[in-house]
């Protein structure tokens, strides 16, 4: 009987290969391996672009054409990336503008940039990457850092402004401001050149401060100041642990009381104590170093207790994601199909870790979507991205 129906189904594959195509989900995944069996004895083009229905390894995967093609041209060199509670994906981008070698002058923007013209927020329906709504145009000079907090509130970091804000779910204009518009310094009242914001449940917030300063400051949820640390490098010798050189991206692991830091030019991943619990923030954790170059951006996952990373360009790095538990052991790295990732920026998953996203700062900026298919993931007493159904 079997032999029957895949002769049947055999030979529609062959003159119908789109009804085939456009009905795969409904076809069981062991027959639909052995159709593709059959198809490869005749040299057929491998239709099926999935994982094999054996691999139970849960490795993710980029979603081919997302975002649309309508969708691509609107994303300039993306800052920051975040997922909302309704897993639309939200992309702080520089619309127009690109970040080059003229763009500042001593830490402070080129006088002759205005405001980025374009929208620089847009907000992307998860199935296809169709823009839902787009804003921002004329407010921002330089965006960089985004997160979005547990009532999806808007955590931005503009490197020309040097300031950081937030924005309120549903708003577009800021409820709070931090630092002076377009001056850097390093005082309690400045930043220069922030470039990313974690948020606690309780309204705590980190500030990455940044490209010039090399420091972590920690806020109250109505912004006055707590605490901060970090430090520059100082000569050629080897960073001590809160020596940092562009802490460019933060992690919180809220439930282990740490927050992270992604201490780019040094190649490694900096653990401190958050200062939630009891303990004192800023108190040096332990160092994560995966050996893959500059990290880029971090972000935990507490579905599956994991730190999302993306590197960026050195000499002789492969530029790709990659998948750390939290004694920096890398668990899998990832990434596009045939071309690699350009010039990965910032990372961010879903809530329910299924999905993960990527932006690209490179000539041909883009956002990529990776996902873990059949809803891998992982549950507690069960490997790393276990089937769970």
């Amino acid at each position: 009987m079997l032999i029957s129906c895949l002769c049947v189904l055999g030979v529609v594959a062959f003159t119908n290969a789109k009804a085939i195509k456009d009905s795969l989900d409904d076809i069981p995944y062991d027959l639909l391996l052995k159709l593709k069996e059959l198809a490869a004895q005749y040299d057929y083009p491998d239709y099926y672009t999935g994982p094999e229905p054996d691999d139970a390894s849960g490795a993710l995967r980029e979603v081919p054409n997302w975002p649309t093609e309508r969708t691509r041209p609107l994303i300039g060199q993306v800052g920051g990336l975040a997922v909302d509670s309704e897993g639309q994906v939200v992309v702080f981008h520089r619309a127009e503008r690109r970040w080059d070698a003229s763009s500042f002058v001593f830490n402070r923007l080129n006088p002759a940039l205005g405001p980025i013209k374009g929208d620089v927020f847009l907000k992307l329906l998860p199935e296809s990457g169709e823009v839902l709504s787009q804003f921002g145009g004329g407010q921002f000079y330089m965006p960089h850092g985004l997160t979005l907090d547990a009532d999806d509130n808007m955590w931005i970091t503009d490197v020309g402004l040097h300031q950081v804000m937030k924005i309120p779910k549903g708003s577009t204009t800021p409820s709070l401001v931090l630092g002076v518009k377009m001056e850097p310094g390093s005082d309690d009242t400045h930043f220069c050149k922030p470039t990313d914001v974690a948020v606690a449940s309780t309204g705590e917030f980190f500030v990455a401060d940044g490209y010039c300063n090399s420091r972590i400051l920690k806020y109250s949820s109505s912004g006055t100041l707590l605490t901060k640390w970090g430090r520059p490098m100082s000569g050629t010798r080897a960073p001590e642990v809160d020596q940092l050189y562009i802490p460019h991206s933060l992690a919180l692991v809220e439930n282990k009381d740490l927050i992270c830091v992604a201490d780019r030019e040094n190649s490694r991943i900096q653990c401190f104590d958050a200062g939630l619990n009891g303990t004192t923030a800023g108190t040096f954790r332990k160092s994560l170093q995966p050996n893959r170059g500059t990290i880029y951006a971090i972000e935990y996952d507490p579905n599956s207790d994991v730190i999302y990373v993306v590197n960026g360009p050195g000499m002789n790095d492969i530029i790709e994601g990659f998948t750390l538990d939290l004694d920096g052991n890398i668990l899998e790295t990832w990434g596009p199909r045939g071309t690699p990732m350009e010039h990965p920026h910032d990372v961010t998953v879903s809530r329910d870790g299924i999905n993960v996203y990527a932006g690209d700062i490179g000539q041909d900026p883009r956002v990529y979507k990776f996902e873990r298919p059949y809803g891998m993931a992982k549950t507690a007493g069960t490997p790393p991205y276990a089937i769970i159904g």
